[in-house]
């Protein structure tokens, strides 16, 4: 099999609602203004009542309920209603397969994510594209989920791996992985460059044609984030990524500032998941 005859195989491409497809250009436009993202919000039933659940959970609630997307918008904030429209967007165009744990993946994907726009901090990239490519890195996986399923049901059965392995295991299988799974999606999708070249060279960011930083940037939180998955925010787990990959992170700093930032995402992983 190869990725032409895997897509061909998924007869209806998954797609992102037209409204959030509009929503993300317009985060991206700086002229776009709160309420202008609210009035486009309201055209999405879906989206408007994650960003009201959103908005009244402990994490955002205010000293009164916000009865409208204006007010929900208001109170999250531009940053915050971009994460949650690009999250909503992505895991709203798949739907759970028999004997595949949908939940787990996007909690992991959300982990990524989260961990990717730490390290975009520290590093001085583009806190928004680290998240984007983070949440996006392992898409492909649910494509080959629904595209090759009498492989990924055999693949489902063995114990779980990590990332590295599970993509050499679907190359062996299949010829591919879902790093270029995931990479074909996003140019189908028309996402950014940036982002096709991050989800394509994450398991080997130093063969990335051009800017590297970002595939480089998702093979670190990968890393990061199957090291949490082992041994939580300890000594231990950071003990484990030293080593090149690593060489231009402050570890520590990192280790300081992800358990108040993996607190804070757990509102928007339980509304996702």
């Amino acid at each position: 099999m190869d990725i032409e005859s895997l897509f061909a195989e998924l007869h209806n491409l998954p797609s992102i609602p037209k409204v959030a497809q509009e929503l993300i250009q317009q985060f991206d436009n700086p002229s776009s203004s709160l309420e202008s993202v609210a009035r486009n919000i309201e055209r999405d039933p879906v989206i408007a009542a994650k960003v009201l659940r959103l908005a009244n959970s402990a994490r955002f609630r205010g000293t009164r309920e916000a009865v409208s997307v204006e007010d929900a918008a208001m109170r999250l904030g531009f940053n915050t209603l971009r994460t949650l429209v690009l999250a909503s967007a992505v895991t709203g165009a798949f739907k759970a397969d028999s004997g595949f744990d949908l939940k787990g993946f996007w909690l992991r994907s959300f982990r990524v994510a989260s961990v990717a726009r730490c390290l975009a901090k520290q590093l001085k990239l583009d806190t928004d594209a680290a998240f984007t490519c983070g949440m996006m890195h392992n898409i492909g996986e649910l494509l080959i989920q629904t595209g090759a399923p009498d492989v990924a049901r055999q693949l489902n059965r063995q114990p779980q791996r990590g990332a590295a392995a599970q993509a050499a295991e679907e190359t062996l299988q299949l010829g591919f992985g879902y790093p270029e799974v995931g990479a074909e999606l996003a140019r189908r999708w028309q996402l950014p460059p940036l982002i096709q070249n991050a989800i394509a060279f994450q398991a080997r960011p130093s063969q990335a044609a051009g800017d590297a930083r970002y595939a480089r940037l998702v093979a670190q939180a990968v890393m990061v984030s199957e090291a949490l998955a082992a041994n939580g925010v300890s000594d231990k787990a950071r003990q484990s990524l030293e080593g090149p990959l690593f060489e231009e992170v402050d570890l520590e700093q990192l280790f300081d500032g992800l358990p108040a930032v993996l607190e804070g995402d757990k509102a928007f992983a339980e509304l996702l998941g």
